[in-house]
C-alpha cells in the first residue's frame, strides 16, 4: 500500500506523519505470571481535525491459536487475518506530540505522548522520534486503586518494508524492565476497517 502524508497534517506533526492510518497485525506476549500467548493488535492513529498532535488507539485481542501459531515473518496484515480474536486483552487511547518549543537535535525530534487504559492506568511519555522509528519511556505512570501495579514501560518501534515492527518492555510485579510483548503491524485501507 502506498502512503502519502495527509493533506490537512499540521507542520508539527510532520516527523510522526509515518504513523498516520490504520494498521493491523499480530504478536506474542509473555510475562512473569502470564503464560506466552498469542494476540491480534489494531491500532490507529489520526490527525484528530488538523490538530498539533495525533490521536491513537490500540486495542488487543487474544488469539484463540497458541503462541506457536504468530510468525513475525509473515506481513501484520496477512497474520491477522490468519488468526481469530479471543477475550479483549488491552484498550489504550491518547495522544502523541513533537515537543512543543524544541528544536530537534540529529534529526531526532523530541516526543511526548499521553495515555489511559480501561485497565485503570494513565501514563505520560517521553522519548525521540528520528525518520521511521521511535523510542518511548514513562515518565510519569498513575493509576486507579485496583489497578495492577507498573513501574515502568519502553516501547521501541520501527517500520521495516512498510510494516510498523515494535516492542514494548516492562517493569511490573517486583521484576526488572523486560520485554512483555512484541509484533508486527501492516497499514489497512481505511475504507476496509
Amino acid at each position: 500500500m502506498t502512503f502519502a502524508i495527509p493533506a490537512d497534517l499540521a507542520p508539527e506533526n510532520y516527523p510522526m506523519a509515518w504513523l498516520v492510518g490504520a494498521w493491523r497485525g499480530a504478536g506474542v506476549l509473555e510475562y512473569e505470571g502470564i503464560e506466552a500467548t498469542g494476540y491480534v493488535h489494531e491500532l490507529h492513529i489520526d490527525n484528530d481535525a488538523a490538530g498539533p498532535y495525533l490521536r491513537l488507539r490500540s486495542d488487543i485481542w487474544l488469539t484463540t491459536e497458541p503462541p506457536e501459531q504468530v510468525d513475525n515473518e509473515v506481513a501484520g496484515g496477512r497474520m491477522y487475518a490468519a488468526l481469530t480474536k479471543g477475550q479483549l486483552w488491552s484498550s489504550t487511547t491518547g495522544y502523541l506530540r513533537t515537543s512543543p518549543g524544541k528544536k530537534p537535535s540529529d534529526g531526532q525530534y523530541p516526543l511526548e505522548g499521553m495515555t489511559a487504559s480501561g485497565a485503570g492506568h494513565a501514563i505520560t511519555w517521553a522519548g525521540v522520534i528520528r525518520g521511521p522509528q521511535l523510542r518511548f519511556v514513562t515518565d510519569l505512570i498513575a493509576t486507579t486503586p485496583t489497578a495492577t501495579g507498573i513501574d515502568g514501560e519502553q516501547i521501541i518501534a520501527g517500520l521495516v518494508d512498510s510494516d510498523l515492527f515494535y516492542r514494548v518492555d516492562m517493569a511490573a510485579f517486583g521484576q526488572e524492565m523486560r520485554s512483555y510483548f512484541a509484533g508486527r503491524l501492516s497499514r489497512i485501507e481505511t475504507s476496509s476497517e
